[in-house]
């Protein structure tokens, strides 16, 4: 224990090996979660809950494994194997090692496939149809071998082609593969790709794509996700408050996760009244939100400054929030800027307030809800001060026609300041005059005349 020192709170295990912070979860339902993706994204969501959490590691690798070797990424199963035998070492199990024959075989039938395809592409090189149908073929072919540098490669020539055929449905083809390029390839770093859909939706773009507001929402969530990881959360809250409940892409994002993003960034970023139109009030958005049990909830008590209810429930997704992808870096600033903004809100209809009466309804120490004030005050979020003898927090008071009449006052100044200069120099143009200063050269300093015309304003 000296190595891994654990120190246990609200079910949450924080382990100093490794300088990692690991997370207990006895109760995560891996194969309920898991179930909701596909493709690369279930396969990144299991190596990282395996890397996090102790008590679900070996079933997190094990199924990671097993996926793995029904595609065709052979580098990708040769690392994971290394990863989860360096972990587990012989917990691991015979059956999910190192499997040398499937490695030989998978690389041999890659490499055939691939040269195949490019000569296949090659051979219909003057045929736009069935050169074109190749190419994403193709695309999709080096996707499942997470090659995803040449993916992007044959995108931007597959994109080309279609631009001068003028083809809507090769061209819709292109811009969804390189969102999930960008995304697969760097994992959470991507830009996101804004996509104009063509007005008409017919039958051969939704037996290709599903329908419009399913791909609207794939491209919005992939945008979400940009914001997301970039910590703007405001901007995150906005794009995934928008999002069609008809969104179905595994391969990205679950309906969960959408709700869960979508909540947690509105409650660091909106106002109570925002929250209630935008999220409470949206029938399309509270559709994700009785995804996950309590949500409603918690957001509902939020509006209500039922603060320390929404905070307990608040605490008790955290383990989960650790346990995502996403949004596990993110966690303790997230929560940070929740807790902050609903101090900020709780005190605008007070002009004072007992810092023993704030802690008790947002359930915390009155030390820490008076460290919390005085972060807030210094950085001016919160007009006030704190009266540490009678533990009050008081605020300021701000007489707004003083301060309109100070403003005004002070752009007044102003605009006199810079008439006079103006009419100084205007002055001094009229009477021809001159300053002689000071210019200097490679040969010592000289002194010249400079009109007031070339001059500077004062």
């Amino acid at each position: 224990m000296s190595v891994e020192e654990k120190k246990r709170s609200n079910g949450v295990a924080h382990v100093s090996s490794k300088n990692n912070q690991e997370v207990e979860h006895q109760d995560f339902d891996l194969k309920n979660y898991i179930s909701e993706y596909r493709g690369h994204t279930k396969i990144k969501r299991l190596v990282f809950i395996g890397n996090k959490c102790p008590s679900v590691r070996l079933a997190a690798f094990r199924t990671a494994i097993s996926e793995l070797k029904k595609g065709r990424d052979v580098q990708g199963y040769t690392n994971i194997v290394s990863t989860a035998r360096e972990l587990l070492q012989e917990g691991l199990g015979d059956e999910w090692g190192y499997d040398s024959s499937w490695v030989e075989t998978m690389r041999r039938e890659n490499n055939e496939r691939d040269h195949t395809l490019a000569a296949e592409i090659s051979k219909h090189d003057d045929d736009y149809v069935p050169a074109q149908a190749k190419r994403r073929e193709y695309i999709k072919f080096l996707q499942d071998c997470s090659n995803f540098r040449d993916a992007q490669i044959r995108v931007r020539e597959c994109a080309d082609f279609a631009h001068h055929q003028n083809s809507v449905e090769d061209q819709l083809f292109c811009r969804l593969a390189e969102i999930e390029n960008l995304i697969y390839k760097e994992g959470s770093e991507f830009r996101p790709t804004m996509i104009k859909l063509p007005e008409i939706w017919g039958p051969k773009l939704k037996t290709q794509f599903g329908t419009k507001a399913a791909v609207q929402a794939k491209i919005k969530a992939a945008s979400g996700i940009h914001h997301l990881v970039k910590g703007q959360f405001e901007n995150a809250a906005h794009v995934f408050k928008l999002i069609s409940f008809e969104i179905d892409c595994p391969e990205i994002i679950s309906k969960r996760d959408v709700a869960i993003y979508g909540t947690l960034c509105a409650m660091a970023s909106f106002r109570r009244a925002q929250l209630q139109s935008s999220l409470l009030k949206s029938g399309e958005f509270k559709k994700f939100m009785s995804l996950v049990p309590g949500l409603v909830e918690m957001v509902q008590n939020f509006v209500q400054c039922k603060f320390k209810k929404a905070f307990e429930h608040l605490e008790s997704m955290k383990v989960d929030v650790l346990l995502d992808y996403y949004m596990s870096k993110h966690q303790k600033d997230l929560y940070q800027k929740i807790h902050e903004l609903a101090v900020v809100q709780y005190f605008v209809p007070f002009s004072h307030a007992k810092i023993s009466r704030m802690a008790e309804a947002f359930g915390v120490s009155q030390n820490e809800m008076e460290n919390r004030l005085v972060s807030l005050i210094e950085r001016g979020a919160v007009q006030a001060r704190i009266d540490n003898v009678k533990k009050v927090v008081i605020a300021r008071d701000t007489d707004l026609r003083v301060e309109t009449y100070e403003k005004a006052l002070d752009i007044g100044n102003e605009y006199v300041r810079d008439l006079r200069r103006l009419l100084l120099r205007m002055s001094l143009q009229a009477n021809d005059f001159a300053v002689m200063i000071s210019q200097k050269n490679s040969g010592g300093d000289s002194k010249g005349p400079v009109r007031a015309g070339d001059m500077n304003p004062l």
